[in-house]
């Protein structure tokens, strides 16, 4: 009742509740649509990590045009400095800025690329493919190729085209 995973009952193909499906937040009439209500969309998942990384690199084009920008202006700044001390000075601090602001830059880029790592580690569990290989099908029409659901998506009869993990297979409704 507490908890912020939600639970999701697929017993099978029963007419009747069970008491899973009362203490269940919701309730899948099969196995295979309980694991379809599970996955998240894969297209979404793609979708906003393909955001991130756009973000990301114009994060880090942004922050690299302002630190040219930075050092444009000392460059200008130096020109105006006669005296060789202030303009080794100058330029030992820009050049330690500039070290600072790279090391930086690395480690955020290093760490968003262990986000986005994390993020196509998880697109990659939630596959569709990940739950064939734990044993589901996916089932389809044979001659439409819509995904049957539930049993009143087929007939007696129906010809049928079953995924499983290593490749598909014909069968019919009986």
């Amino acid at each position: 009742a507490g908890s912020r995973i939600p639970v999701i009952s697929g017993v099978g193909h029963e007419t009747d509740f069970t008491i899973a499906d009362f203490a269940a937040d919701v309730r899948a009439p099969t196995p295979s649509a309980a694991a379809e209500m599970a996955v998240p969309d894969r297209t979404e998942l793609q979708a906003a990590l393909e955001k991130l990384q756009r973000r990301l690199v114009a994060a880090m084009e942004k922050r690299v045009e302002r630190q040219r920008w930075a050092l444009a202006e000392q460059q200008r700044a130096l020109r105006h400095l006669a005296p060789a001390v202030r303009i080794a000075t100058a330029r030992q601090r820009l050049d330690d800025l500039l070290l600072r602001a790279g090391d930086r830059l690395l480690h955020r880029l290093a760490l968003q690329r262990e986000r986005l790592s994390g993020l196509v580690a998880r697109l990659e569990s939630l596959s569709p493919l990940a739950t064939l290989e734990r044993g589901y099908a996916i089932v389809r029409h044979a001659e439409s190729g819509r995904i049957v659901r539930r049993v009143d998506d087929v007939a007696p009869g129906d010809p049928l085209q079953v995924r499983v993990q290593d490749g598909t297979f014909d069968a019919r409704v009986t």
